[in-house]
């Protein structure tokens, strides 16, 4: 007998996972990029707590920090790190999105050494930025690329047997899709389709498998513990039972 998980609504992925992110410090601002993103891995028939636990791991023992630089070094735009630390997901994905926003598809990006790749994925994927290919080898020599065909369509070019959503740190590069790159004739190509997934989702819910305790674990920090003198106030049950 399968065993059965928790199911939950697209809008409370946008709670939690607001909040979780909150529960590790980051800016409200990030939090909510952060539960968006979340919403399309999702929406693409992934669980979003095992796409996003370790980033926030990551930032709750310092492991990976949201400091970023930019440089443009033989004409190569490149964001990283400036600590001796693992660059967050979170803040290069919404760095990422804002560089294409700003300078179009035509244009290309390396980022180094980001803890949680597929964050930066979902990021591009959420704001619907379509005709760029993503490229990274992680650091257990996985190889992965993801095309962004269009608003609807993208697709997982590997040769790796290892999950996307658990590619370890890695430099992405981001370029136009319809320049040279290298795929192997052993890779498999997995497709996606936004629209019918979504639909899917939106009937049955998103099932959140063992990771979501954790998950749950860092949005608890953000809430307040009840005490006489917040239950008095109007905070959370009353000071009987038939409140």
């Amino acid at each position: 007998m399968s065993k059965s998980y928790l199911k939950i609504s697209l809008n409370e992925i946008l709670f939690y996972f607001t909040r979780a992110a909150s529960g590790v410090d980051v800016p409200i601002g990030l939090s909510e990029d952060f539960a968006r993103s979340n919403i399309w891995i999702s929406e693409n028939g992934f669980d979003p707590s095992l796409v996003s636990l370790q980033a926030l791991d990551n930032l709750d023992s310092k492991t990976s920090s949201l400091s970023i630089k930019f440089e443009k070094a033989n004409e190569d735009p490149h964001l990283f790190c400036p600590e001796n630390k693992l660059l967050s997901a979170l803040k290069a994905s919404v760095s990422c999105v804002d560089w294409f926003e700003v300078k179009g598809s035509s244009s290309q990006l390396k980022i180094s050494n980001v803890d949680s790749p597929f964050l930066v994925i979902s990021a591009l994927g959420a704001n619907k930025l379509i005709g760029l290919k993503v490229l990274w080898i992680d650091q257990d020599k996985n190889n992965y690329q993801v095309n962004f065909i269009d608003s609807e369509e993208w697709e997982i070019v590997s040769s790796s047997t290892n999950p996307i959503e658990l590619s370890s740190n890695a430099d992405i590069f981001i370029s136009p899709i319809e320049s040279d790159h290298m795929i192997h004739k052993d890779n498999s190509i997995k497709k996606f389709n936004v629209t019918e997934k979504k639909l899917e989702i939106l009937n049955n819910g998103v099932e959140v498998k063992e990771n979501w305790q954790e998950i749950y674990d860092y949005f608890s920090r953000c809430l307040v513990k009840s005490s006489a003198e917040s239950r008095a106030s109007g905070a959370g049950a009353g000071l009987v039972d038939s409140d």
